[in-house]
């Protein structure tokens, strides 16, 4: 966590104080926004979606079902689709491609570790799961849900609050961008 809100430090200082590489035509960076928005939508509500079936149950229970059936690290991968749509989203490709490498080496190893506690805590039950569950790219066919879900609310309003920052820092760019229009810095 600490290295994740380092690298939104840093993050911010490069969007106050950089502009993106004029190697890319403007097309691409227009098309770009929108592209980012939808994918800053999807990684929002896709975090959310996960909370649902983890949120006051994680390291207690080998949560398997929802998103949890279709990739071992949902929550990883809309992060993951809401770092590189951010990039996009303030029509930065260079961003998003740098944001998607950072993301994948440092997740990488965070997931080697959260593994290793979770083979440890849930013995067979997890290394089954793994054998059949793709780590990164989900695999739809598996889906499976439960007819219900028990919820913790507080964990899950904690969770939207953490989901909302993809969008919380667009809209902090699209302010930053009226500012400077109006010749603020």
């Amino acid at each position: 966590m600490r290295w994740s809100r380092l690298l939104g430090v840093v993050l911010i200082v490069y969007i106050l104080f950089g502009d993106p590489p004029a190697c890319f035509p403007q097309w691409i960076l227009d098309l770009g926004e929108p592209i980012g928005l939808v994918l800053l939508a999807i990684a929002a509500f896709g975090r959310v979606w996960c909370l649902v079936f983890v949120a006051g149950k994680k390291n207690e229970v080998l949560v398997t079902d929802g998103p949890y059936s279709v990739v071992r690290n949902p929550l990883y991968v809309f992060s993951f689709v809401g770092a590189a749509g951010f990039g996009l989203a303030v029509e930065n490709p260079l961003l998003a491609g740098c944001l998607a490498v950072l993301f994948g080496t440092y997740y990488t190893y965070v997931v080697r570790n959260e593994e290793r506690f979770l083979a440890s805590a849930f013995g067979a039950a997890f290394r089954d799961y793994s054998v059949h569950t793709p780590r990164w790219l989900p695999d739809f066919r598996r889906y499976r849900e439960p007819q219900a879900v028990t919820v913790s609310p507080l964990k899950v309003r904690q969770g939207i609050l953490d989901a909302m920052w993809f969008i919380w820092a667009f809209v902090l760019w699209e302010l930053l961008e009226v500012f400077q229009a109006w010749g603020l810095p």
